[in-house]
């Protein structure tokens, strides 16, 4: 039997119409996600924990991830600062690394636009360091908005042109729209499916419990302490696309370093595999690397559409109307 989220045949364990309602306010989501491997085992994992108040719950979170590019841009305590500016107390942080599965499945439904030599940048880029994951719980709540919709709606878009001054991207200046340093879950949904691709079930089940155990806490000091330790561990890099490409030239050599420069005055884009013929990647810093990579290399390519719609605020206070 196939199952359709509403119907009261529904395959044991899924939310119930009312949960879905406080998961996300897309149907098709709605639909994908009760089928999604991830979202499953994750659901059932937030259900034995919080029990009946599982969609309550995530609906007061919301979850930022900090990229490898914010690690070591040193943009970990300008984004815990934006989070309380803007009415976001830290509750749980904890540490991961992606894997090149993991960097995929958490976009699945996003990254279709993208080249193959940008899925290669990312493979390279995304696995450099670790990252940190906060939950966030919103002391000043916006009535039908789940507490991520609310922070997605704050971080802006990797568009620089289209992000305004009081948004959290604008605040941590990023060097592109490819470098843009923080993710944010969508939707109460996208919490769970994504701390069921980030963390296995041992380590989400201890995180699960001590998110409940410490709700009601402010427990920045522990999100201080753990960007300090990570950091410990990661050399900052200053991002810096000039900086970056006059370190590569006595490696790359000259000829090779005027061709990236020029490529970049032109708007121009090369392959992942032309960058990797024009710089030794085994002697160049990763991190010089990966900042070229973002501004030289294919990174879209044109497709029909989304294959999940995007989810607005305004449908999340509509529905609540």
């Amino acid at each position: 039997m196939i199952w359709t989220p509403g119907r009261e045949d529904r395959v044991a364990g899924m939310p119930t119409t009312e949960q879905w309602r406080r998961l996300s306010v897309v149907p098709e989501k709605r639909e994908v996600f009760g089928c999604d491997l991830y979202f499953r085992e994750g659901w059932a994992d937030v259900l034995s924990v919080f029990g009946d108040d599982a969609a309550e719950v995530l609906g007061g979170l919301a979850m930022l991830v900090a990229k490898p590019d914010a690690v070591v841009g040193r943009r970990l305590g300008p984004i815990l600062e934006y989070l309380a500016d803007n009415g976001f107390v830290p509750v749980a942080t904890t540490r991961f690394g992606y894997t090149r599965h993991s960097m995929r499945e958490v976009w699945r439904y996003d990254w279709h636009i993208y080249t193959v030599d940008r899925l290669q940048l990312c493979t390279f880029w995304y696995l450099t360091n670790d990252v940190l994951l906060f939950l966030a719980r919103d002391v000043r709540p916006v009535a039908g908005l789940p507490a991520t919709v609310r922070l997605s709606e704050l971080k802006g878009v990797g568009d620089p042109a289209q992000r305004r001054p009081h948004h959290l991207r604008t605040k941590l200046n990023p060097p592109n729209r490819i470098l843009n340093f923080v993710h944010v879950g969508d939707e109460p949904a996208d919490i769970v499916r994504e701390l069921t691709i980030f963390l296995d079930r041992p380590e989400r089940l201890r995180f699960l419990e001590d998110l409940r155990a410490h709700l009601a806490e402010d427990r920045t000091a522990r999100a201080r302490a753990e960007i300090s330790a990570l950091e410990a561990d990661c050399p900052a890099h200053d991002l810096d696309l000039d900086a970056t490409l006059t370190r590569l030239a006595p490696l790359a050599g000259e000829a090779a370093a005027a061709r990236l420069r020029r490529v970049v005055a032109d708007g121009d884009r090369i392959s992942w595999d032309e960058l990797a013929e024009l710089v030794p990647f085994e002697k160049a810093d990763r991190w010089d690397v990966i900042v070229t990579a973002s501004f030289v290399v294919h990174n879209e390519r044109p497709v029909p559409h989304a294959l999940l719609p995007a989810v607005s605020a305004e449908a999340w206070t509509a529905q609540a109307r």
